[in-house]
Parts: structure tokens; sequence; C-alpha cells
């Protein structure tokens, strides 16, 4: 395994991830509970029997106070589709002096979510929000190594701008997965915060990691800058005329970001390439 190693499977065991809300269909057993009628251990009500129940299900006991047969009903373990969405455009291969990309940071922290879901039974799934090949969520042992491969492969590109990928990204997801974006949120702010309110639609449920690089923030730059536009270009500044506005501009946005998915109830989380990964993933998941 390229970005999970043992020890980090270690502090991911304390860890969990499931659904806000209860999923609508029984599926394959996992650790969840759905509103859907099963037969497992955990009691929900009695109903009528009908032609095709189980004759296990029978309530005898009913059955002999009413003389009537009734059914057991039990809340059945429901197994879950993760969908993890990597930010592969070309912001996310920046990298401060000294510390990791973002990218490699992304990649460790999609490898440990995809663990934390098939720990416990679930699905995983890869979708790159950018060029790249997708996974559909599945689960079994084989699922890891196969996500794993999958991140190793992947790379930053160009094309297309992020508020593009995740529009492509939504149309791309299963109708009732748990969907968690990694990103940089780089780029236009209302055309993404558009994209994410179609990734969260319907029964879908959203979470978001930003990670950044520390220099992303601070804008700690000296002297004459050159700088790189998201879609190309360069220009030459003044790194103590920009350092302000800069800071101002990323604050705004950082802001905007937190407060509209506050509002839309979509956890939100920042990790840094220069902090250990393991406690902002933690408070993603509370």
């Amino acid at each position: 395994m390229r970005w999970l190693d043992s020890a980090d499977q270690a502090r991911l065991r304390a860890l969990s991830l499931s659904p806000r809300r209860p999923a609508a269909a029984p599926g394959a057993p996992g650790r969840h509970r759905s509103l859907a009628r099963g037969y497992s251990r955990d009691f929900a009500q009695h109903r009528p029997y009908a032609s095709g129940d189980e004759a296990r299900a029978i309530d005898w006991k009913a059955y002999a106070r009413l003389d009537r047969f009734y059914v057991r009903e039990y809340r059945a373990e429901d197994r879950f589709p993760l969908a993890v969405l990597v930010d592969t455009t070309a912001s996310m291969a920046f990298s401060g002096e000294g510390r990791g990309a973002k990218f490699d940071l992304a990649r460790r922290l999609a490898a440990a979510l995809s663990w934390v879901a098939l720990e416990q039974g679930d699905e995983a799934g890869l979708f790159p929000a950018g060029p790249g090949a997708a996974l559909p969520p599945r689960a079994g042992s084989a699922r890891l190594p196969e996500i794993d491969a999958a991140l190793t492969a992947l790379a930053p590109s160009r094309e297309p701008d992020l508020a593009a990928a995740l529009e492509s990204a939504a149309a791309a997801l299963p109708p009732r997965a748990v969907a968690v974006l990694i990103s940089d949120l780089m780029g236009d702010t209302a055309r993404i915060l558009k994209a994410l309110r179609r990734l969260s639609a319907g029964r879908r449920e959203l979470l978001v990691l930003r990670v950044l690089d520390p220099e992303e923030r601070d804008f700690p730059y000296e002297g004459s800058l050159r700088v790189r536009g998201l879609e190309g270009g360069e220009i030459l500044i003044d790194a103590a005329e920009a350092a302000r506005p800069y800071r101002e501009a990323f604050r705004r946005q950082d802001d905007a970001y937190r407060a509209s998915l506050r509002r839309s109830g979509v956890p939100y989380a920042v990790a840094s390439t220069d902090a250990p990964w393991h406690a902002p993933l933690a408070r993603l998941l509370e």
C-alpha cells in the first residue's frame, strides 16, 4: 500500500463513517441501521403475516394470544456506498518549500477514507474531479489495493477547471452515496458552490475536506514574484504590495465556503500539508 501504512491503519480504527440520513432501501449487510425491514436481532415492530413471508419470522407467541399470524420486523443493517472525489485539477500539484504536494495529501486522505468504509463492511469507490478513471463503489478486501493503485495513477491536469470537473463528477455518482470531496477549492467560488450543491442533491450526502499549503493561506513571499494563473499565463508582481489584498481575498473565499456549507448542513474541515492529517479527518467524521 503506497498511500496508507500499518501505523495509519491503526490510528484509523477509532474512526467510523455513517450516513446521517437513514438508507431508503435494503442493501447488502453493513453496520448501518436502515429503515428497511430485515431479520436481524434489532426488533422494530409487528405486522400481519403476508404471502411470501418466511415462516421463521412468525411470532408464535403473538399467534397464541391473538389467533392470527404476525411477523416480527427488525431493522436491517444496510451497506452504503462511499464515493471519494479527488480533485485532479492543476492547482493540486502545488507544494510549498520543504513540504509535499497537496495532491499527495489528498491521495493519502482518499485512501484513509476508503479504508474506514471498507473496514466497517461498506463499499468504497474513487471518482476523480478532473481527468482520471473512476472506480464505482464496491466492498471486499480487494477494493483497497485497487483504489491505492488508481490513486497512484492519477495526476493533476490543467483541464478542466474545478467547477466543470465537479459538475461532471456529480453526474457519475451513485444516487444515494455518501460523497466526500477532497479538494483545494481553488477557482471561481460561486461556480464551485453551485457544483457542490449539485453534488449533495437528492439522497446523496456530501462532506468536504479542503487541502491547503500554508503558503496559500499566509502568502509569506518577498520581492518580485512570478505568478501563474489557474488557467495559464504568468505575471510579475511585487509580493509586499500583493500580500494584504491576497490574504483578504483568501479569507473571504474561505468564509464563503464555510458559511454556505454550514447552511446546507455539509461537514467541512481543512487539512494542511504542514500538519498531521489524522486530526482534520477525525473532525470531518465527527
